[in-house]
């Protein structure tokens, strides 16, 4: 590949980076509709189809190490008919941040679990039951070409609107005398949040985005 283009796709990953960023703090402002940008974002950097190239590809980079936060959890439900559920986010209890929201964890080099951008791609990351899983591309195209993200569709996939419409319980919170309660729903744009986490905390991934000589021409 020229160096031009290399510097451009290498801003084009920079931008889509920044996209990431920007919908990431708004999510975490409260503005949960974000994550559908987000995953948008995401299709760009990975999808490939016979019509389009993702940008991983464009920089013959789909191998690079990306930040995994579902670490064996596949493996360890193997052969079992179970509700993986709360396995790409947190629930906490307790105090004014109770509730089910992103995993926002930290990447720690040497410790934390990484995989092949393709592998990333393809992970398992929810099962609803034993015949209903979903990869992060299964959520992250539904968003964006079902959900809003670039299209909008009639239907959504059925393991999706699951993720999408249900609610998956109810958490109860008491400081004193006073109580409140809250709905445990959106599990599928909490997923699509703690991608933007992986994705923006790899560090394979923020070499990769460092354009040499400027903004390329033409970008």
């Amino acid at each position: 590949m020229n160096k031009p283009n290399l510097d451009r796709f290498r801003y084009q990953l920079q931008r889509q980076i920044g996209f990431l960023r920007t919908s990431a703090a708004l999510f975490d402002r409260g503005q949960l509709d974000e994550a559908i940008r987000i995953a948008t974002s995401i299709r760009v950097l990975l999808h490939d189809t016979p019509n389009s190239i993702s940008i991983l590809k464009h920089l013959n980079a789909k191998d690079i190490n990306i930040f995994t936060t579902v670490v064996g959890r596949q493996e360890k439900i193997e052969g079992y008919v179970a509700v993986d559920s709360f396995s790409m986010g947190i629930l906490r209890l307790g105090g004014a941040k109770s509730g089910y929201g992103p995993d926002l964890e930290d990447f720690k080099p040497g410790v934390s679990g990484v995989l092949p951008a393709e592998q990333w791609w393809n992970q398992i990351v929810w099962r609803l039951r034993s015949d209903l899983k979903l990869a992060r591309k299964d959520i992250v195209l539904a968003a964006a070409n079902q959900d809003g993200g670039a299209h909008v569709d009639k239907e959504l996939s059925d393991a999706y609107k699951i993720l999408a419409t249900e609610k998956w319980g109810t958490i109860t919170v008491r400081k004193g005398s006073a109580e409140s309660t809250m709905d445990i729903t959106h599990m599928h744009l909490v997923a699509i949040r703690t991608m933007a986490n992986e994705l923006l905390k790899s560090p394979e991934l923020a070499n990769l985005s460092v354009v040499e000589f400027g903004r390329a021409s033409g970008a």
